[in-house]
């Protein structure tokens, strides 16, 4: 076991609930038993978001250029929307470049649920594009509600079960859930709760070209735009790690040069410095004991 790198992890002043770490020697993992077993991954629940797109595209189903007003009746829309959102793509919500400047941030969390109301779609649509689409980049959590709404058109069943069948059986996950809008959709942007051994299991599937114990998870043709175009993963630093993080200090990493994953759950109200700390001491670890 690497004893630094969970030895950092405990030593964390603000809660670590669970920390797991794969290589191709196997699986090591970290749990605070005072903590849930699944927890909030925030906005790791974006790389699966965006993998599930990258399924769906390889199966036909979907392009990424594809506008995102086009898997929606106008009874979905709301009157008077702003035309230019026929001109975003699936690709731009991903890549937070829908030209929206408005930041409906943390929805399955924050105090705003009134303001937005029960229909999360309309109220998304019902936002101005005010800057240039595909250019400007501010991110929303709002884009990935609308990267789960289409998941669920494109692949004709809930998102759920989209993701459980094609992502977490075939990675044999053992506890998750997912907060939903009051229509019942996943909030696609947060709100995914699952174990952190679990969730290291799609990261290396990532740092395997798509592979995971033998099965194909998803085309290494999408691990390799998602790398370079940032789908819900950024390089860290000058390292071959890349990573998606969550608004509290949650975390899942991969290195392709090392074959290599890592995922944390904790909180953190300074979540990007404790990330930083728990990545530095992960490049350490592949660089010792890898």
């Amino acid at each position: 076991m690497s004893y630094s790198f969970f030895d950092t992890v405990e030593k964390e002043k603000e809660p670590m609930y669970d920390a797991a770490i794969i290589t191709e020697s196997g699986s090591q993992y970290w749990h605070n038993p005072l903590c849930n077993n699944a927890n909030n991954s925030h906005s790791v629940t974006k790389f699966f978001m965006a993998t599930a797109v990258g399924i769906l595209e390889k199966s036909g189903r979907l392009n990424r250029t594809d506008s995102v007003t086009s898997f929606f009746s106008s009874s979905e829309m709301p009157d008077g929307y702003d035309k230019k959102w026929d001109s975003v793509s699936v690709e731009h919500a991903m890549q937070h470049k829908t030209g929206i400047d408005t930041i409906p941030f943390g929805v399955d969390e924050d105090n705003d649920i009134a303001a937005i109301g029960s229909d999360f779609l309309k109220y998304v649509f019902s936002l101005p594009v005010e800057r240039q689409t595909g250019v400007f980049r501010r991110y929303s959590d709002a884009a990935y509600y609308l990267i789960s709404r289409i998941i669920a058109k494109a692949s004709g069943e809930s998102t759920e079960e989209f993701l459980a069948k094609s992502i977490m059986r075939p990675l044999g996950f053992r506890q998750w859930a997912m907060a939903k809008c009051p229509y019942g959709f996943p909030i696609g942007g947060g709100g995914f709760f699952a174990r952190a051994d679990d969730i290291a299991k799609l990261g290396y599937a990532y740092a395997c070209g798509g592979d995971y114990n033998g099965k194909t998870i998803v085309d290494p043709e999408w691990v390799r735009d998602a790398m370079e175009r940032d789908y819900a993963c950024a390089r860290f630093r000058d390292t071959d790690i890349f990573v998606k993080t969550g608004a509290f200090g949650q975390m899942v990493a991969f290195s392709q040069q090392k074959k290599a994953a890592a995922a944390w759950h904790g909180y953190s109200i300074s979540g990007n410095d404790r990330n930083d700390r728990l990545l530095e001491e992960f490049a350490l670890f592949l660089e010792n004991e890898v």
